[in-house]
Protein backbone atom coordinates (compact mmCIF):
# COMPACT_ATOMS: atom_id res chain seq x y z
CA UNK A 1 0.00 0.00 0.00
CA UNK A 2 1.71 3.06 -0.87
CA UNK A 3 0.19 7.28 0.14
CA UNK A 4 0.79 9.77 -2.20
CA UNK A 5 -0.36 13.19 -0.91
CA UNK A 6 -4.19 12.77 -0.13
CA UNK A 7 -4.33 9.11 -1.75
CA UNK A 8 -3.42 5.61 -0.73
CA UNK A 9 -2.92 3.01 -3.50
CA UNK A 10 -4.16 -0.62 -1.99
CA UNK A 11 -2.91 -3.01 -5.16
CA UNK A 12 -4.03 -1.52 -7.84
CA UNK A 13 -6.68 0.67 -6.97
CA UNK A 14 -6.64 4.33 -5.64
CA UNK A 15 -8.74 5.38 -2.89
CA UNK A 16 -8.93 8.33 -0.84
CA UNK A 17 -7.13 8.29 3.29
CA UNK A 18 -10.57 8.77 4.30
CA UNK A 19 -12.08 5.85 1.99
CA UNK A 20 -8.85 4.01 3.75
CA UNK A 21 -9.87 4.47 6.93
CA UNK A 22 -13.31 2.69 6.29
CA UNK A 23 -12.02 0.38 4.53
CA UNK A 24 -10.09 -0.98 7.62
CA UNK A 25 -12.64 -0.47 9.92
CA UNK A 26 -14.40 -2.51 7.74
CA UNK A 27 -12.08 -5.14 6.97
CA UNK A 28 -12.18 -5.26 11.16
CA UNK A 29 -15.81 -6.04 10.98
CA UNK A 30 -17.27 -3.20 12.01
CA UNK A 31 -20.86 -1.81 11.25
CA UNK A 32 -21.56 1.34 9.81
CA UNK A 33 -23.03 2.68 12.18
CA UNK A 34 -19.42 1.41 14.35
CA UNK A 35 -17.41 3.20 11.82
CA UNK A 36 -19.14 6.07 12.09
CA UNK A 37 -18.76 6.11 15.84
CA UNK A 38 -15.46 5.59 15.87
CA UNK A 39 -14.72 8.42 12.55
CA UNK A 40 -17.19 10.53 13.71
CA UNK A 41 -18.83 11.17 10.49
CA UNK A 42 -22.69 10.49 9.80
CA UNK A 43 -23.38 6.86 8.88
CA UNK A 44 -24.87 7.91 5.76
CA UNK A 45 -21.25 9.41 4.77
CA UNK A 46 -19.56 5.77 5.53
CA UNK A 47 -22.44 3.89 3.24
CA UNK A 48 -21.47 6.73 0.39
CA UNK A 49 -17.80 5.27 1.23
CA UNK A 50 -18.84 1.94 1.45
CA UNK A 51 -20.92 2.48 -2.13
CA UNK A 52 -17.99 4.00 -3.78
CA UNK A 53 -15.30 1.43 -2.54
CA UNK A 54 -17.43 -1.64 -4.16
CA UNK A 55 -17.15 0.29 -7.26
CA UNK A 56 -13.51 0.96 -7.02
CA UNK A 57 -12.63 -2.63 -6.53
CA UNK A 58 -15.61 -4.03 -8.53
CA UNK A 59 -17.50 -6.33 -6.04
CA UNK A 60 -21.12 -6.74 -5.32
CA UNK A 61 -21.20 -7.12 -1.04
CA UNK A 62 -18.89 -6.01 1.86
CA UNK A 63 -17.55 -9.69 2.51
CA UNK A 64 -16.22 -9.62 -0.61
CA UNK A 65 -14.46 -6.22 -0.49
CA UNK A 66 -13.15 -7.16 2.77
CA UNK A 67 -11.73 -10.06 1.27
CA UNK A 68 -10.44 -7.96 -2.03
CA UNK A 69 -8.97 -5.39 0.22
CA UNK A 70 -6.86 -8.05 1.81
CA UNK A 71 -5.69 -9.60 -1.56
CA UNK A 72 -5.01 -6.31 -2.43
CA UNK A 73 -2.37 -5.48 0.57
CA UNK A 74 -4.84 -3.77 2.72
Amino acid sequence: MAKTGRTVVVGWITITCRERDVLVLLVEGDTNRDIARKLRIREQTVKDHVSTLLRKFGVRTRVALAVAAVRAGL
